[in-house]
C-alpha cells in the first residue's frame, strides 16, 4: 500500500515538471525493496550507465560533474548555476532525476551518442535512492573486512558442519530455498578427487573408501588428498593461469624457452602449503628478501613470465616499457582483483585509480637491469638465476676454491719475486725498454694504413658483402681509414677472448664534432641482437660507454665516462681487462691516461663468447649491424693484446710518455716511481713464476667460464642499485613522459605505510598487511571459485566498481579474515570449504531451483560443471594406465597435428616415450600456437593474466574428444585391458567406473554392451574398419587379442569417455 501512495505522490510532484514520471519507472517502483543498499543497487547503476562520463576519469568528464564523489554530486553544477545534480531527498531540485526520466532524446541521459540506456528498473532504483537521502557508501571492496558473527539458523534437514554452512543456510531461508542432502559417496569422492589433485580416485580407492564406514571417513580422504604431491599439481593448473606462465616468449617469433623450474616451485609451494602472504612475498620480492635462498629468488620467476620481443626492428625503450606495464598490470589483477590496467592511458574510467596511481605502481616494478628486445641466439634474458644441480653445485665449489688460491698465488708469486726483481733491476735489463715506442709482449695484432691496405680485414656491410673501395685519409706521415657509419672493418677471429682471459684493445681515432652516439669498436654481432654479447667501446651522449656482457644489461660489466669524449680531433683510447670478470679489472684509458669513470654494472657472471654452433665475431671497428657507426670519423694504429697492458705502457702505447726517461736512467738515478714503473712492467711481462701464476689462475677461471656456461638459467627478478625514475607516460606512451613519480600505493586501497621500504618489498608486505581490503577476499575468492565453478564474486578479476556484488558478502568476509588470522594456511582453508556440507550437496537441479537460480549462485546444490581442458586429457590417460606421473620438470611435446608451428618457421615433433604421456600441467604452450586439444576445453595461452576462465560448449569439443590421438590411444588401451576380461557386463562396468567412479545406471550398461555387440560384428565384417581404432598413437597393443573385439571395446570406451558423466564434474 505505501508503494501505491508513494507513486500517487510521486506523480503530483512530478505533474508541473518537465518531466512527469513514466508509467514503466512508476511500476518498476512498486518492485523495489523498502530499503535500496548504496553498493548493491545503486552503484551498479550509476557504474555501468554514468561513470563513463561523470566518473573518476578527470579526462572525460563531462560538464565537471562526478557522480562518484557525493560532494560534488551535490554541488552546484558548474555549467548550470542555481541547479544540482542531486538534492537528496528532493526530487523536483535535482537535475539528474529531470535528465533520466525526459522525453526528450536531446535531453535525457544518458546521451544518445553513448549509446547506453536506463531500463524502467534501473530510473526507478535511482528515483528512490534519490527520493530516500541519495546516501553514497564506500565501495565495499575498499573496506577493510571485518569478521561478521556467523548466523544461526536451524534446519533439522541438514547437517551445518562448520560456518560457512551457517552464511548459506542463513541466505536460503531468505530466499525461501532449502539446501539439497549429501551427494552419493562415489559421486562425492570424484569431486573431492578432481578438486584437490585434478585427478580422479582410481577403484581401489573408491572402493576403499566405500567400505569405510567410520564417521570421519570423508575427511580421512580429505587429509588424504591434501598430503597427495598431486594436490601441488592441481592447485598450480590454476596458478599458472594467473601467472601467466608459459614456454615460449609470444610476440611473431614466439621462440621457445624454458621457464619449468619457476613452475617446480610453485607445485613445491602449495605441497608444502607455503603460506599465502609468503607465497605472494617470495614472488614479487624473493630476491629482497633477508638472506634470500636459491627458493625465494626462483620464485621472482613470476614477474618475468611475461611475453618477451626479438624482433629485430623494435623500439628497445618501447618494449622495456611494455614489460613493466605487464608486471603492474599482473599485480593489479593478480593480486588485487582491479583492473588497473584500464589507467594506463588516463584515470581509471569506474574505479579511484588515477593515471598517476598506475605509474606510482609502475614504479615499483621499473628497476631492473633487463633489454627490451630479447636475444637471437638462446641466451635466457638477464637477469637470471644459474641453476646447477648438486653435482655441479660441488664442482663449482672446488673450482672458485682453486680461482680464490690462483688469486691469492699470484700475489705472494708477486711477493716472493721481489728479489728477482731486483737482480733484474741490478743488470741493467731494463734499458733494453729504451726504444720500445710499441709494447712487443703479447702482442697479437698490430694494424695501420699507412700502405692503403685493409691488413687481411673486410670492409663490410650489414649484408655482410664487401663495400666500395675503402677511403684512405691523410694521418700525420701516413693514412688512416675513413668510415660512413654504415660499413666496419672486420677481422675476422682477431680479439675473441673469454672473460677469463686478459687483454688489451687501442686504437687511435678521430670523432667528428657533430657526433654524439656510434659504435668505436667491438666484437660481438650487430647492436642489441645478441644483447650486446662480447666487448665494445660505444660513444653515447658524448661519453664513451665501455662493456664486457654475456647478456646485458644484467649479465654484464658496463662502466661509462664522466667526461664527455674530445671531437674533432685525434685521441688515442685504450681498453684493458685482467680476466677477473669484475668490473674493476676493466680500464679505459683516454690519450694514455685512466679516465674517470661510473660503474653501471657489474655483474658478469657467463662468458661472453657464442657458443652452441654460432659463429664466433672477431674485433670489428667503426660500425655494426643495425646500429649507429663512427660516421664521418677516422681510425687508425690498431692493436691487439692478450694480457692487461700496465698503466704506463698505454701511456707509452698513446704517445703521452716514453720508455726512454725511465730506462734510459742507470739504477742509481732511477726515483720510486721510476721503480714502482718497472716493477709493474716485470711482474706483468718478465718474472716467470709470476707468469706461471698467472697462467694457472686463468686456467682456473676459464674452468670456472665453462662449468658455469653450462648451468641452467631462469629468468628472475633483481633490484638495481640505483632506482630508475618513472614518470607519468602521456597516453601510456613509453616516449612521452611528462610528471615524475615515485613509488606509492592507492590511497582509495590503502595508503603506502611509512615504515615499509618503497621498493618490491615493501610492496609485498604493503599487499598483506591487515588492512589492505583486497588481497585476501581476492584470494578466498579465487579459491571458491576453483571448487565451485564460480566465485563469491562473479567477476573473480574485477572487485572493482564494474564487478559483481558478492553473492554471499558476509561469508566472503567471513572467510578472508579466518584466511589471514589462520597465518594464510591454504591448505587450511581448502579443508573447511570442502568439509562443508554445502560443498558435499548433490548437484541434482530441480527445474524449479534451475529456473530461479540458473547459476547456483545460492548455492542450492552441489557444484556441477565441465571439467577443465586439463583434467579431461588426465581422466582420460589415468583411466587408460598410460598416465605418466612424475612430478615436475621440463614440459613436454604430446600429439598435434603437424604443421601448426609452421607459422613462426618451426616444426613441431612429438615427444616420445612415456613424456607424451604426462599430465597436461606439463603440456609446451606456444603462445601464437597454444595446443588446440587444450585451447579447444578453454585453456589459455598465457599470453596474459587469467583470473577466471572462459566457459564454452562448442561442437569442435566433441570432435576432439573423437579424434584426438591421445583419446583414441587411451580408449583403446582402455579396450585391451577389456578384452582381457571374460566376462562383458565386468568388463564394461569396470571401464565405466575408471573414467566416470561410479557404477553405470541399468539402461546406461545394456545399451553399452548392446554397442559393443553391434561393433564387434561391424569389425569382423570388415577388419578394415577396425585399423584407425588399432594404429592410432605410439602404445601397441597385444597381437595376442581378438582385433574385432578389442576394437570394439575401444569403441565402447570411447563413448564413455564422451559422455557427460566422464566429462562433467558433479
Amino acid at each position: 500500500m505505501n508503494h501505491y501512495f508513494f507513486t500517487f505522490l510521486l506523480m503530483i510532484v512530478c505533474a508541473g515538471c518537465s518531466a512527469p514520471l513514466p508509467d514503466d519507472v512508476a511500476a518498476a517502483y512498486d518492485t523495489l525493496p523498502d530499503k535500496l543498499d548504496y553498493n548493491t543497487h545503486v552503484k551498479p547503476v550509476l557504474s555501468d550507465k554514468c561513470f563513463s562520463c561523470h566518473g573518476p576519469d578527470k579526462a572525460n568528464q563531462e560538464a565537471g560533474l562526478r557522480l562518484d564523489i557525493a560532494e560534488i554530486a551535490y554541488a552546484e553544477l558548474p555549467e548550470t548555476p542555481g541547479k544540482v545534480a542531486i538534492k537528496p531527498g528532493n526530487l523536483n531540485a535535482s537535475e539528474l532525476f529531470h535528465r533520466i526520466v525526459a522525453a526528450d532524446p536531446d535531453y535525457r541521459m544518458p546521451p544518445r551518442q553513448s549509446h547506453l540506456t536506463l531500463s524502467a528498473e534501473e530510473k526507478a532504483i535511482l528515483v528512490k535512492w534519490i527520493k530516500d537521502g541519495a546516501e553514497y557508501q564506500p565501495h565495499w571492496a575498499f573496506v577493510k573486512p571485518e569478521k561478521p558473527t556467523p548466523p544461526k539458523v536451524p534446519d533439522k534437514n541438514w547437517r551445518v558442519r562448520n560456518e560457512i554452512d551457517n552464511f548459506i543456510l542463513y541466505r536460503l531461508h531468505r530466499e525461501g530455498l532449502q539446501p539439497s542432502g549429501e551427494a552419493d559417496k562415489e559421486v562425492l569422492l570424484r569431486r573431492l578427487s578432481l578438486d584437490l589433485t585434478g585427478l580422479p580416485p582410481t577403484l581401489a580407492e573408491i572402493e576403499a573408501f566405500l567400505k569405510d564406514e567410520s564417521p570421519d571417513a570423508y575427511e580421512k580422504q580429505v587429509d588424504r588428498l591434501l598430503q597427495s604431491p598431486h594436490y601441488g599439481e592441481r592447485m598450480a593448473m590454476d596458478w599458472l593461469d594467473v601467472a601467466r606462465f608459459a614456454d615460449s616468449y609470444g610476440y611473431t617469433v614466439d621462440r621457445i624457452r624454458d621457464m619449468s623450474p619457476y613452475r617446480d616451485w610453485v607445485i613445491k609451494a602449495f605441497n608444502q602449503n607455503l603460506p599465502y602472504d609468503q607465497f605472494v612475498h617470495w614472488q614479487l620480492a624473493g630476491d629482497m628478501m633477508p638472506n634470500a635462498t636459491r627458493d625465494m629468488i626462483v620464485a621472482t620467476a613470476f614477474n618475468r613470465n611475461h611475453q618477451q620481443n626479438m624482433e629485430g626492428g623494435i623500439i628497445e625503450e618501447e618494449f622495456k616499457a611494455e614489460y613493466v606495464m605487464d608486471r603492474t598490470n599482473t599485480f593489479g589483477d593478480a593480486f588485487l582483483g582491479i583492473t588497473v590496467s584500464c589507467a594506463r592511458c588516463h584515470d581509471h574510467k569506474f574505479d579511484p585509480v588515477t593515471q598517476k596511481n598506475y605509474f606510482e605502481l609502475y614504479s615499483f616494478f621499473n628497476n631492473i637491469p633487463e633489454a627490451g628486445q630479447i636475444s637471437w641466439d638462446d641466451t635466457p634474458p638477464a637477469p637470471t638465476l644459474l641453476l646447477p644441480t648438486e653435482e655441479q653445485e660441488a664442482m663449482l665449489r672446488f673450482i672458485d676454491k682453486h680461482v680464490a688460491e690462483s688469486e691469492q698465488q699470484v700475489e705472494q708469486a708477486i711477493v716472493h719475486a721481489d728479489t728477482d726483481f731486483k737482480h733484474w733491476l741490478a743488470s741493467g735489463t731494463y734499458k733494453k725498454l729504451n726504444e720500445v715506442t710499441v709494447p712487443k709482449e703479447g702482442l697479437q695484432a698490430r694494424y695501420t694504413f699507412d700502405q692503403k691496405n685493409l691488413n687481411g680485414g673486410i670492409f663490410k656491410v650489414e649484408a655482410g658483402e664487401v663495400k666500395a673501395p675503402p677511403v684512405f685519409v691523410k694521418h700525420g706521415a701516413g693514412f688512416a681509414l675513413a668510415f660512413d657509419g654504415d660499413a666496419w672493418l672486420d677481422f675476422n677471429q682477431v680479439g675473441i677472448f673469454r672473460r677469463s682471459q686478459p687483454f688489451t684493445v687501442g686504437m687511435e681515432v678521430f670523432i667528428p664534432a657533430g657526433m654524439k652516439e656510434g659504435v668505436i669498436l667491438h666484437k660481438g654481432y650487430g647492436e642489441r641482437h645478441f644483447n650486446f654479447k662480447g666487448y665494445h667501446l660505444y660513444l653515447k651522449n658524448g661519453r664513451v660507454e665501455m662493456s664486457m656482457a654475456h647478456a646485458a644489461p644484467g649479465n654484464a660489466i658496463i662502466k661509462i665516462s664522466r667526461d664527455t669524449i674530445p671531437r674533432d680531433r685525434w685521441v688515442q683510447m685504450t681498453m684493458t681487462y685482467d680476466g677477473s670478470s669484475r668490473a674493476a679489472g676493466l680500464q679505459f684509458f683516454l690519450d694514455g691516461k685512466a679516465a674517470e669513470m661510473d660503474t653501471q654494472m657489474d655483474n658478469l657472471y657467463k662468458d661472453i663468447i657464442f657458443t652452441g654452433g654460432m659463429p664466433q665475431y672477431g674485433l670489428q671497428i667503426g660500425g655494426w649491424a643495425r646500429g649507429l657507426g663512427l660516421k664521418d670519423g677516422l681510425a687508425d694504429n690498431i692493436v691487439v693484446y692478450n694480457r692487461a697492458l700496465t698503466p704506463y705502457e698505454v701511456s707509452v702505447l698513446a704517445g703521452k710518455a716514453a720508455w726512454k726517461p725511465v730506462a734510459g736512467k742507470d739504477r742509481n738515478l732511477l726515483t720510486e716511481a721510476d721503480v714502482n714503473i718497472l716493477r709493474a712492467y716485470y711482474f706483468s711481462t718478465a718474472d716467470p713464476n709470476v707468469l706461471a701464476a698467472h697462467r694457472q689462475l686463468e686456467q682456473w677461471r676459464t674452468r670456472q667460464a665453462d662449468s658455469t656456461e653450462a648451468l641452467k638459467e631462469l629468468m628472475v627478478m633483481q633490484e638495481m642499485d640505483v632506482p630508475k625514475q618513472a614518470y607519468v607516460l602521456d597516453r601510456g606512451v613509453y616516449d612521452a613522459p611528462t610528471e615524475k613519480v615515485y613509488p606509492n600505493t592507492p590511497a582509495s586501497i590503502l595508503s603506502f605505510p611509512e615504515n615499509l621500504p618503497r621498493n618490491r618489498y615493501g610492496l609485498a608486505q604493503w599487499l598483506t598487511h591487515e588492512d589492505n581490503p583486497l588481497t585476501a577476499r581476492v584470494a578466498v575468492n579465487r579459491m571458491w571459485q576453483n571448487l565451485f565453478g564460480t566465485g563469491l564474486v562473479k567477476t573473480a578479476e574485477d572487485f572493482g566498481n564494474q564487478g559483481e556484488m558478492p553473492s554471499h558478502k558476509e561469508l566472503l568476509d567471513w572467510l578472508a579474515v579466518t584466511f589471514r588470522e589462520s597465518g594464510w594456511d591454504v591448505k587450511k582453508l581448502m579443508k573447511m570449504m570442502v568439509m562443508s556440507a554445502t560443498y558435499r550437496q548433490h548437484s541434482y537441479t530441480a527445474p524449479e531451483l534451475r529456473d530461479r537460480d540458473p547459476e547456483n549462485r545460492l548455492l542450492a546444490r552441489g557444484p556441477s560443471y565441465r571439467l577443465p581442458a586439463e583434467m579431461i586429457r588426465d581422466n582420460v590417460l589415468l583411466a587408460s594406465g598410460l598416465l605418466d606421473h612424475r612430478i615436475g620438470g621440463k614440459s613436454v611435446k604430446p600429439y598435434q597435428p603437424p604443421g601448426l608451428w609452421e607459422i613462426n618457421n618451426t616444426t613441431y615433433v612429438p615427444d616420445t616415450g612415456d613424456a607424451i604421456y604426462r599430465r597436461s600441467l606439463y603440456v609446451m604452450i606456444k603462445r601464437s600456437v597454444p595446443h588446440p586439444t587444450l585451447s579447444t576445453f578453454d585453456a589459455t595461452s598465457r599470453s596474459y593474466c587469467v583470473i577466471r576462465r572462459q566457459k564454452t560448449n562448442t561442437p569442435l569439443q566433441a570432435l576432439v574428444t573423437l579424434n584426438d590421438p591421445t583419446f583414441v590411444e587411451a580408449s583403446r588401451a582402455m579396450g585391451e585391458e577389456m578384452t582381457k576380461i571374460a566376462d562383458t557386463k565386468q568388463a564394461i562396468t569396470q571401464a565405466y567406473r575408471r573414467l566416470t567412479s561410479r557404477h553405470p545406471a541399468r539402461e546406461e550398461l545394456n545399451l553399452l554392451m548392446e554397442l559393443q555387440k553391434v561393433e564387434r560384428k561391424k569389425f569382423a565384417a570388415d577388419p578394415n574398419k577396425s585399423r584407425g581404432w588399432l594404429t592410432v598413437g605410439q602404445h601397441r597393443p597385444s597381437k595376442d587379442l581378438d582385433a574385432s573385439l578389442l576394437a570394439a571395446n575401444t569403441v565402447v570406451a570411447s563413448t564413455i569417455l564422451n559422455s557427460d558423466a566422464a566429462l562433467t564434474k558433479r
